[in-house]
């Protein structure tokens, strides 16, 4: 009897399939074959039960139990090659069919195909005894404000560093952009921000999946090879349920604080007691369930779990506070003159003056305002502390422990003070620098590694570290395996950070020995950490130093493109930046690709925070002379095209900056097209701004290539002719 309602239920699922739309079969399949094989493609009917065959699969194989088939059911699914032969970008019974017999005379289907597609060889299938667990543990905006890292001797914080004693300590490691909203993408996709586009929060306009729109996600990766996902709470920047077998979201929405108690200036100027118990805190809330899925869970787990705090606003229950006595609150290290060796645009930077106003840390100080977030910081380190213990005992009493391994990490860091700097965003060590802790079976106990390492480096180093195969997209960073093996092994491998603030492009390039920031308007600042681990003292200017800038400055994610003869340059390989002034923040600048565009790619920029937004594109004009300026794009509204030489003045970046107009564009139809702009005479060499200034509130444009063309004696000649005409 049970032999012929299987046989039933298999016919069944054989010729009553939902039919799937080719782009995404497409997109499944090939994502399926690069992770192992693991995603179905056909969407069969699935068993409903103990007694029932594996869909698609010809071996025999049942479950004894409803609980065993859903332990399974994420990592037994079969991959099937598939052909449209109607061309309908869908897959029917009769194609199902063509695919089944494809099968049987190609008994190599699967490396077959992989080889068509240009994939590499398939790995062999891990059981599950041989896939590890991993705890995947993040905490948000924790500088290195530990007992582990030692940023802030007052820090209280036994867990991570109970942590560290099991593991390797990463203790020279940098986030790739200094924001919650890149720098986890970047994490969880395995893709730069610079090469996504996705560099500060201001992308959020958009949701992160438009900039890695076929991104297999980290945990998306696992879950296709036999791991089941939990994510809980923040892990990506919003997003998260759909990248994981299943997601609990933070619960609690906004906490309830004391009355009279605490500071609100901003959203990053807050702090407050709350009025609930440790216990009915979201984070707490959200370890708890971290826990019950460590002891439920019996498969492969890959459990990714964020704590929020210290992110703001700072509210915990007093207890946190009554571990930091406000009388005796020791502020960080700083100096009145620390930013006197510093171009313009970095002062700029320190003060985020487009997020907080100008005077901002004097008036902290005046008010004593300084001490108490200090404080209030602190007491969120402890609290978010306190959860990493929690969590910790729950992994070491649980079988997950027995061979699975443990990373943490914080997104990026965080100022409070320093350089007379708040918040994050900044291009400082104190902004960049993040905690990253990896322990496991075979890795080494309570050692350091201060190479420079980023946290671009997660995704290749779980891919390596699981002995798994690599997603089909091409993910950045290294494998720190080796420097698990042996944290103190050769690695000369300089990390960079990307990001934007105030209007002002940046690059951080760190390695062994030296943090380097530049600017795309060319300014640098260089630091030793051996002699200055607080970057007090810039050794840019200093001539001997012109081989170091030069060697880490290989390393830079934009270069100035060379302008051809006939002038054109690629939108996308010339350094850009968009405004970002007080109470006009929300610009932000991405590639996209584009068909029947140059390179079949542009550069969009969203100017939404009101008229006089503007994205500004840097070229470096060797030659002195007249040019005409020119351009292939599309824009959505007015706009007018300023230029001006970069000059080492703050106010540049701010919209009503006088510039040279050079002319107007005003919106068409059909998308994009060439346009002459106008003319423009340089007098000296160097780095130029070409300015596009929105004339309406909020316009989107397309940028595809810029033309500088410069007039030859006999076209100069005739070009000033024309303008005494005139």
């Amino acid at each position: 009897m049970n032999r012929q309602r299987n046989k039933r239920m298999n016919n069944k699922r054989t010729n009553s399939f939902a039919p799937i739309p080719l782009p995404e079969a497409l997109r499944l399949f090939v994502l399926c074959l690069a992770a192992g094989g693991c995603l179905p493609l056909v969407r069969a009917e699935e068993p409903k039960g103990p007694g029932t065959k594996k869909a698609g699969v010809s071996r025999k194989a049942t479950w004894s139990s409803q609980e065993e088939w859903n332990r399974d059911k994420p990592t037994v699914a079969w991959v099937f090659p598939f052909i449209d032969k109607n061309s309908d970008g869908k897959i029917d019974a009769d194609e199902y069919q063509a695919i089944q017999e494809y099968k049987k005379k190609h008994r190599d289907w699967q490396a077959q195909t992989r080889k068509e597609l240009g994939l590499t060889a398939l790995p062999k299938r891990s059981s599950d005894t041989e896939r590890p667990s991993v705890l995947f543990l993040n905490i948000d905006d924790w500088n290195d404000w530990n007992e582990v890292l030692q940023g802030h001797s007052q820090a209280i914080t036994p867990n991570i560093k109970r942590l560290a004693e099991r593991g390797v300590v990463f203790s020279n490691a940098i986030c790739s952009s200094p924001t919650c909203f890149p720098s986890r993408s970047a994490i969880f996709t395995g893709i730069h921000p610079a090469r996504s586009g996705n560099i500060v929060n201001d992308n959020a306009i958009h949701p992160w999946r438009f900039y890695a729109p076929d991104a297999v996600t980290l945990p998306k990766h696992l879950s296709a090879q036999g791991w089941k996902s939990v994510g809980i709470a923040k892990n990506f920047h919003n997003g998260d349920r759909s990248e994981f077998d299943e997601y609990i979201s933070k619960k609690g929405g906004r906490l309830k604080q004391v009355q009279g108690r605490g500071i609100n200036l901003n959203p990053s100027g807050r702090w407050g007691v709350a009025a609930v118990p440790t216990e009915q805190m979201p984070d707490y809330i959200a370890v708890s369930h971290g826990i019950e899925k460590l002891n439920t869970v019996n498969a492969p787990l890959f459990l990714s779990l964020g704590i929020y705090r210290p992110h703001v606003p700072w509210v915990v229950p007093q207890e946190y506070f009554d571990l930091y006595p406000l009388d005796e609150i020791q502020f960080p290290e700083r100096r009145a003159d620390d930013l006197d060796d510093l171009p313009e645009r970095f002062k700029l930077l320190a003060h985020l003056e487009a997020k907080f106003g100008p005077g901002y840390n004097d008036m902290l100080a005046e008010k004593g305002y300084d001490k108490q977030f200090v404080r209030a910081y602190l007491a969120c380190v402890t609290f978010a502390d306190e959860q990493v213990g929690r969590i910790l005992d729950a992994w070491e009493a649980s079988e997950h422990s027995k061979n699975g391994y443990i990373v943490l990490w914080s997104d990026h860091g965080y100022h409070l003070g320093e350089k007379e700097a708040w918040s994050k965003m900044k291009p400082w060590y104190d902004s960049a620098h993040s905690n990253l802790i990896i322990a496991g079976p075979g890795i080494p106990t309570g050692e350091v590694c201060d190479k420079a390492v980023s946290l671009q480096d997660l995704y290749p180093t779980l891919v390596d570290l699981l002995k798994i195969s690599s997603p089909a997209q091409k993910i950045d960073g290294n494998s720190l395996v080796p420097l698990l093996k042996k944290p103190n092994a050769d690695w000369d491998k300089p990390v960079v950070m990307s990001s934007e603030v105030d209007g002002i492009r940046y690059d951080v390039v760190l390695d062994n020995d030296y943090r380097m920031t530049r600017l795309i308007t060319g300014e640098t600042e260089l630091y030793k950490h051996a002699d200055d681990p607080h970057e007090f003292n810039n050794l840019a200017p200093a001539s001997e130093y012109a081989p170091v800038i030069a060697r880490l400055a290989k390393h830079l994610t934009f270069l100035y493109p060379e302008i051809p003869a006939d002038g054109w340059i690629e939108a996308e390989a010339t350094p850009r930046q968009t405004s970002s002034d007080y109470k006009l923040r929300g610009n932000c600048h991405f590639p996209q690709p584009l068909p029947g565009a140059s390179g079949d790619r542009v550069i969009c920029a969203d100017l939404h925070a009101g008229k006089g937004s503007y994205i500004d594109f840097v070229m470096d004009v060797q030659t002195p002379g007249t040019y005409s300026l020119g351009a292939t794009l599309s824009v959505g509204g007015s706009c007018t095209v300023l230029i001006d030489d970069v000059v080492d003045v703050s106010a540049q970046a701010d919209t009503g900056y006088p510039m040279k107009k050079v002319g107007k564009i005003e919106p068409g139809s059909g998308g994009l097209k060439d346009v002459s702009i106008g003319t423009v005479t340089f007098d000296q060499p160097g780095l130029k701004l070409i300015r596009v200034m929105s004339n309406v509130s909020k316009q989107s444009l397309q940028v595809d290539r810029m033309q500088l063309y410069k007039f030859n004696g006999a076209e100069q000649r005739k070009h000033l002719k024309e303008k005494r005409l005139k």
